[in-house]
């Protein structure tokens, strides 16, 4: 973000107070929560980085908790370099004792690696960062605990005449609601893209791998579809072994194998012997052979894992949500995209979509490979039943509708179906444990709640949301 609109922002918020109850940790942000003062969000893209305020804390799943000895330490201002886009927050902690220490949080937002550090306001010594680096990852500086702090040097000089004008199409009053509205307009908009457009970029290439694949498969059927030449070559060397010699480049003689008894002439190897030369051409027709199925087998494969994949770029295009993990190749992916489309499912909105394991294997399918630790599970408790997945695609806090569908559904798909208050848990897929050596279906879980829910089938629910 541009230093105009930081130092607008930090304008807006000064002379802020607040204690701090805890800060997290998300996948692309760090967010300070405050005591009954909301929170600050500060939004580390390696393009572009901000911060902006919230005056309700919001819930986030996915996130986990760091730098535990910054809690209750009172914010007493928060500023801006005047040289670069740094932003600092002013902190002061008080231990049991009463001793006070006045630390500094530095938020780094500067392209392409934006980092905050910790800093002993009194030594301007690091206590923690969240990216560290030595000189051998940077000539320029280190960023390390115990290490002297060093602003960053960079060519950027600040525009002073330049004002922060909020663009028209956003509906803001000031800078602050600018970036937050900026963060659920625009950027996070972007990301889904980014990775939409990232999931095809790979199929793409694992197309392009098994188009490869399926050329070379092909020419090595060539060569197999000529076995019954190859066994021809063989039997003309035989009974003229006798006339030839090494060094001849090829033996012309007649056909048996042709019913018109036409003659065959036999390429020969010139450095290799008679015998050498039958073996060559019997080692290439068992070869040729025993490789002619497989190798049919094998292009029957690939042709069909390329059209998975061409479907599955396809279905990307039209803006579907497809899990796919860029760290499988091309086999793992359509095998588990062919797993997920079996399942029984349910979209309940753009943010959630229902996964139902009928099946004690569909079970452990959707708990421990296509769940991820934000999503939410849900399971009969007592009587034996579906493993029911609400997998959470844009990292939100659960609605209340959906926790009732999930559990109505958990206890429809059980040995309880045709009961009444039937006890359903739920909890996150990060408190759920299989055990080595379970059997299929069996898992542990933790962290959760209990529902008494009233069974309901899937058309039942359709019906109820309005789906065809």
């Amino acid at each position: 973000m541009k230093y105009t609109f930081l130092a607008a922002w930090t304008a807006e918020l000064q002379g802020f107070k607040a204690q701090i109850d805890r800060i997290l940790l998300t996948e692309d942000s760090l967010i300070i929560r405050l005591i009954r003062r909301g929170e600050f969000t500060i939004v580390l893209n390696p393009q572009n980085s901000y911060i902006f305020y919230s005056k309700d804390n919001k819930k986030h799943d996915e996130a986990h908790e760091i730098w535990q000895n910054l809690k209750n330490c009172q914010i007493i201002d928060l500023d801006i370099y005047d040289s670069d886009r740094i932003i600092f927050f002013e902190l002061l902690q008080r231990n049991i004792y009463g001793e006070e220490k006045n630390i500094t949080l530095l938020l780094e937002l500067m392209p392409p690696k934006p980092n905050v550090i910790v800093i002993n306001k009194e030594t301007n010594i690091i206590i923690d960062a969240l990216i560290k680096y030595n000189l051998s990852d940077n000539p320029m500086r280190m960023v390390l605990a115990n290490q002297p702090y060093f602003a960053p040097k960079t060519s950027f000089t600040p525009d002073r005449n330049e004002k922060a004008i909020i663009p028209e199409s956003f509906e803001a009053s000031s800078i602050n609601e600018y970036f937050s509205l900026y963060h659920k307009q625009i950027l996070v908009p972007k990301l889904e893209k980014d990775l939409t457009e990232s999931k095809i970029k790979f199929l793409q290439k694992e197309l392009k791998r098994h188009k490869n694949r399926l050329k070379m498969q092909k020419k090595d059927l060539e060569k197999a579809e000529k076995a019954d030449y190859y066994f021809a070559c063989a039997e003309a060397i035989k009974p003229n072994m006798q006339k030839m010699k090494q060094g001849d480049e090829v033996l012309i003689t007649t056909n048996y194998y042709d019913p018109e008894l036409n003659e065959i002439e036999v390429p020969l190897l010139t450095d290799k012997s008679p015998l050498q030369n039958l073996q060559h051409y019997l080692k290439r027709y068992r070869k040729a052979k025993n490789g002619y199925a497989i190798i049919q087998q094998n292009i029957k494969k690939t042709k069909s894992e390329i059209e998975s994949l061409e479907k599955l770029v396809a279905r990307l295009q039209d803006g579907e949500d497809i899990d796919i993990d860029i760290r499988d190749r091309g086999t793992s992916i359509t095998q588990k995209i062919k797993q997920i489309d079996r399942i029984l499912q349910l979209k309940y909105d753009d943010d959630w979509q229902i996964y139902i394991g009928r099946k004690a294997k569909e079970n452990d399918f959707i708990t421990t490979k296509l769940g991820k630790a934000q999503d939410w599970w849900f399971h009969s408790r007592i009587y034996r039943g579906a493993h029911v997945l609400a997998r959470n695609l844009k990292k939100k806090t659960p609605p209340l509708e959906l926790i009732q569908i999930c559990c109505a559904l958990a206890a429809w798909y059980s040995q309880a179906k045709f009961s009444v208050n039937v006890p359903v848990d739920y909890t996150q897929i990060r408190y759920v444990r299989k055990p080595k050596g379970s059997p299929s279906g069996f898992v542990t879980y933790t962290n959760y709640k209990t529902v008494f829910a009233n069974p309901k089938d899937l058309r039942t629910i359709k019906k109820d949301l309005g789906h065809d």
